[in-house]
């Protein structure tokens, strides 16, 4: 009886293991607004905390606030969500062959998935932007309230 009991207690010990690693969680992501999310590295986050009507997260690299009022939820992911989640074309800006085309008037700001901005341009009607002297990923292009995930 006793052998059993050691020998569920081992099985059960390796199950939770190889469940845990199954789900090992990289990313706390926050979703609130419209339809917004953002990811943060979880190996950088210090704490969490409320403050005055809202969620602030201490990481290694500064405070993310967000507006209690708005959050829908925050959940831990495996992977940086926020990216995934926009559409691939939005109406006035769309990506076809390495080229965005442009409806409408404004100024148009192009990110990595870092965050990083790799181009800014003021654009009018009509234009046509070339993506070909960036690098081969994926990109953010956000032109006013537009924003779509470009692959290249």
């Amino acid at each position: 009886m006793k052998t059993k009991n050691i020998l569920a207690a081992m099985l059960l010990m390796v199950s939770a293991n190889m469940m845990a690693d199954e789900y090992e969680y990289k990313y706390l992501t926050v979703s609130y607004g419209n339809n917004s999310e953002e990811s943060i590295s979880l190996p950088t986050v210090q704490k969490i905390t409320f403050e005055e009507g809202f969620v602030v997260v201490a990481t290694t690299d500064g405070n993310f606030k967000f507006p209690i009022s708005i959050m829908d939820k925050m959940t831990f992911t495996e992977t940086a969500t926020a990216i995934e989640a926009l559409p691939e074309e939005a109406k006035g800006v769309t990506y076809k062959d390495g080229t965005l085309a442009i409806k409408g008037d404004g100024l148009l700001r192009i990110y990595n998935t870092g965050g990083a901005l790799v181009n800014i341009a003021n654009v009018k009607e009509g234009a046509n932007i070339s993506l070909g002297n960036l690098p081969a990923g994926v990109y953010i292009v956000r032109m006013g309230d537009k924003v779509i995930k470009v692959r290249k």
